[in-house]
């Protein structure tokens, strides 16, 4: 499952085993210039669960945090809300 957040591309498609979904993001930041390096970002093992639905909305909103906070402590938009994010699948559910 992936989705894109302030110029990030978030794949939080989770793992599968031992009969259990684990969540981890996985966070690319592409520059449009082609001299800049893309960035990336990997969190595992966020928690695991029963549903695939369930791990990807944890691992999704840990990833939304991050991005925000990182924005934050580098002077970026400290406005905007979670809500303003793209692409998010409408049958991930809202907690």
């Amino acid at each position: 499952m992936k989705c894109g957040y302030r110029g990030w591309i978030i794949d939080a498609t989770p793992d599968f085993s031992l009969g259990k979904f684990f969540a981890h993001a996985r966070l690319v930041r592409i520059s449009p210039d082609d001299d800049v390096d893309s960035e990336m970002h990997i969190e595992r093992d966020l928690a695991w669960f029963d549903t695939e639905d369930e791990a990807i909305e944890v691992a999704q909103q840990w990833a939304f945090a991050w991005i925000c906070e990182r924005d934050a402590s580098v002077g970026g938009r400290q406005n905007e809300s979670l809500t303003s994010r793209s692409d998010i699948s409408a049958k991930t559910p809202a907690r």
